[in-house]
């Protein structure tokens, strides 16, 4: 059976977490493509990075969760900088940062639907 040591499990956390920054990236070019060119790959890959890390300095840690984070900093820049969102993740309660993440999440579907909504 392989069994491997600490330092190569974590260099394998570190491609699948770049991975994810490179499936956005590729997501973006086709969506938005003169975001990606106004960016570049480098830019690109340093703004998501930038993203992810400002996830985790919440308590993500999730991969998941981490992707939705970056996502809504394409979507919304600077939304992690709001003083409504910082309250919101670092509100004293007993849920997990994720928890308090995915309701938050949940609350932004419910107002895009809202916003999105036609009226009759």
């Amino acid at each position: 059976m392989l069994e491997l040591s600490s330092e190569q499990i974590a260099q394998l956390d570190a491609v699948r977490r770049d991975e994810a920054i490179e499936k956005l990236l590729l997501e973006v070019r086709a969506q938005d493509p003169n975001w990606f060119a106004r960016h570049g790959l480098t830019g690109g890959t340093s703004y998501l990075a930038g993203y992810r890390r400002h996830a985790e300095g919440f308590g993500l840690t999730d991969p998941q969760l981490i992707e939705d984070f970056m996502r809504y900093g394409l979507m919304f820049p600077d939304f992690h900088r709001d003083d409504a969102f910082v309250a919101w993740m670092n509100r004293p309660v007993t849920d997990s940062p994720e928890q308090r993440f995915k309701d938050y999440q949940s609350v932004m579907k419910f107002v895009w639907k809202l916003k999105n909504a036609t009226w009759n």
